[in-house]
């Protein structure tokens, strides 16, 4: 990883700029950036745009990250791009992030995008994404995450994903911590950034959620869209997917059969539900202490507390701060993962943050499970969670993109 955009803009250059051939928009944030740039490409994409979708990190394989009109790329066209950019190594020395960045870049150029929507990866303002000159900018959520890069507090926070704003640029803003919201708008009021709270553009509401989906009334100044279906579930959904609209409103203005657009949206491991066994497995990538809240929370709203279990698998540099302590709101049981050894927390480190007073005086279950070494470990450990007995319908698979990897790909195989 570098800091700084003085690499990214030598590799442009020497690529005669391709992300100076299609227009952009530009989604920051702690938490649900993914959300709106899937649900944003979707509502484009069916207003009859050419859409290029860049985001990260990728669950089950690299070429997820860029897609086109809703379809991945190939991993023959992912290597055409790279070929272009390796001979540049030597004397530019960019990074991994770097690379799939100008490869994105190179394959919406080439394949006659109109317009890419650009999740930046971390932070905002040293992003690789951050060269282009978007026509909309948003900013999602702001939590504590990644505090040994972008800072210890919010507001530390907050200024580097602020990095992606311009002046005389449209900011849409997602709801914010009480007093984050008054710095961005003092920073608006400061770069002529034309600012929009979610407040400005509408309302949306909560109108069902189940297992199935979750639908909306949303009404915007451009229009009343009535119920709609939208792509994930979750109640913090909502402000994600008000926020996709008011952005493509920017766009395109009022839209068109948005009811429909839920069907074009697929993005996996975000509250991604699957029927195995007489059993209901969520995979979902939630790995920091707001994410993991919401999407517990959502479990919690859809099934009863006894019912529910998780398997948490997080990485040893992720602070969880609030989550340990509410977890047992949510579940009934509760799996202590290593999916390997090595950078994940080792599952007596995490019981020591949940804290046995939770366990015990919460009602919560805990089941240790060290790391699995061979395919037999893995085998005995999904025969306990699927085919025993145990007092539960739903499992939550969560705590990092590649905890849900690992394991959804043992799931999703048994399924087939």
């Amino acid at each position: 990883m570098t800091l700084g955009l003085g690499n990214m803009r030598q590799l442009l250059a020497a690529l005669d700029h391709p992300e100076r051939q299609f227009r952009s928009v530009l989604v920051a944030g702690t938490n649900g950036k993914g959300s709106v740039t899937a649900y944003l490409s979707a509502i484009l994409k069916r207003c009859g745009m050419r859409i290029g979708w860049y985001s990260s990190p990728h669950v089950y394989h690299v070429t997820e990250r860029i897609r086109v009109d809703g379809s991945s790329i190939t991993l023959d066209q992912m290597e055409t791009a790279a070929a272009r950019i390796v001979p540049l190594h030597e004397s530019i020395g960019y990074s991994y992030f770097e690379a799939l960045t100008a490869i994105a870049f190179i394959v919406f150029a080439d394949l006659g995008v109109e317009l890419a929507v650009l999740e930046t990866g971390l932070g905002g303002r040293f992003d690789a994404t951050n060269v282009v000159e978007p026509e909309v900018c948003v900013l999602t959520h702001v939590g504590l995450d990644h505090r040994r890069i972008l800072g210890d507090t919010l507001e530390e926070i907050l200024r580097e994903k602020l990095g992606i704003s311009r002046p005389e640029i449209p900011l849409l803003v997602g709801p914010l911590a009480p007093g984050l919201m008054d710095m961005v708008a003092e920073k608006a009021r400061h770069d002529r950034i034309p600012l929009q709270r979610s407040d400005d553009l509408g309302t949306i509401e909560l109108a069902g959620l189940s297992f199935s989906g979750m639908q909306a009334r949303i009404r915007t100044r451009h229009r009343d869209y009535g119920t709609v279906r939208l792509p994930f579930a979750g109640e913090h959904q909502l402000a994600n997917a008000l926020l996709a609209v008011g952005a493509a409103e920017r766009i395109v203005g009022a839209i068109n059969d948005l009811d429909s657009v839920a069907d074009d949206t697929d993005m996996p491991g975000r509250f991604e539900v699957w029927e195995l066994h007489g059993k209901r497995v969520i995979l979902d990538v939630a790995h920091n202490d707001d994410g993991l809240i919401a999407a517990a929370r959502t479990l919690g709203a859809l099934s009863p507390v006894e019912r529910n279990a998780m398997i948490l698998g997080v990485l040893n540099r992720k602070e969880l701060i609030d989550f340990p302590r509410v977890v047992s709101q949510w579940v009934g049981r509760l799996f202590l993962v290593q999916p390997v050894s090595g950078e994940w927390l080792a599952a007596p480190s995490m019981l020591e943050r949940i804290g046995l007073g939770n366990v015990g005086d919460g009602g919560l279950e805990v089941v240790l499970q060290s790391c699995f070494e061979t395919d037999a470990d893995w085998k005995r450990f999904l025969d306990r969670v699927l085919h025993e007995t145990l007092p539960y319908d739903a499992l939550l698979v969560t705590g990092s993109h590649r905890t849900v990897e690992l394991f959804g790909r043992r799931f999703l195989a048994r399924a087939k």
